[in-house]
């Protein structure tokens, strides 16, 4: 298979993907304090769709990238082939995981599923993010190693804030009473400034590879 780098467009995918959860979540959250009703998953519902088919087109991305790997370019230098071949390690793992998350979220709210089963995958899924990047970074494995590193602190923190805001939310289904405030409320603001960063910082870094991307194609 002849590999093309679609790094910029995937960056760009999850920075949508980011913003559509951003505009969901603060939605779903304006129209319960509004109305009280504790059942916001129909809140979420309503805009699942586009999420779904971003976190589609982000899996079929990290699943090519996986089936392909080493990832090959044309070039004599040994060292410089060897550092591109962990390049999907780093940027394409976490893309197909990521994927899935999206994916599973979008089928738990669409069905009505458990909110926590989706959780645990997020709460993974934001380690794992973490990991990657902290493993990136001390091996220098980008032009823009503290920007990365930050995307990837942000993109964790969003999985890992997910699990206890999932929590919340099966909760809130055994009672009538509102449930989103005090110290629940930070948790929500917490969980936005992740999102921000996560959209700011993968926005950043996928704009800046597109004229380089564009330049020097492999």
């Amino acid at each position: 298979m002849v590999f093309v780098d679609y790094l910029a467009f995937g960056l760009l995918s999850i920075s949508v993907v980011s913003l559509l959860i951003l505009y969901l979540s603060v939605d779903a959250y304006f129209r319960y304090k509004k109305t009280n009703d504790v059942h916001v998953e129909k809140f979420l519902n309503e805009g699942v769709m586009p999420l779904a088919l971003f976190g589609g087109v982000i899996f079929i991305l990290g699943f090519y990238s996986e089936i392909i790997w080493p990832l090959q370019i044309a070039t004599t230098n040994v060292a410089a082939a060897s550092a591109f071949a962990g390049y999907n390690i780093l940027f394409f793992d976490p893309l197909f995981l990521m994927g899935i998350v999206v994916i599973a979220f979008a089928l738990t709210v669409k069905f009505g599923y458990r909110m926590q089963s989706f959780g645990v995958l997020a709460l993974f899924s934001g380690i794992a993010a973490i990991y990657y990047g902290y493993e990136g970074f001390k091996l220098n494995m980008s032009s823009e190693p503290l920007a990365m590193l930050l995307m990837y602190i942000a993109f964790g923190s969003v999985g890992i804030l997910s699990y206890p805001i999932t929590l919340l939310i099966d909760h809130m289904q055994t009672t009538s009473r509102p449930l989103i405030k005090g110290w629940y409320m930070i948790l929500f603001v917490l969980f936005w400034i992740a999102v921000i960063g996560a959209i700011a910082s993968s926005g950043y870094i996928g704009f800046s590879a597109v004229g380089a991307h564009m330049a020097s194609a492999p």
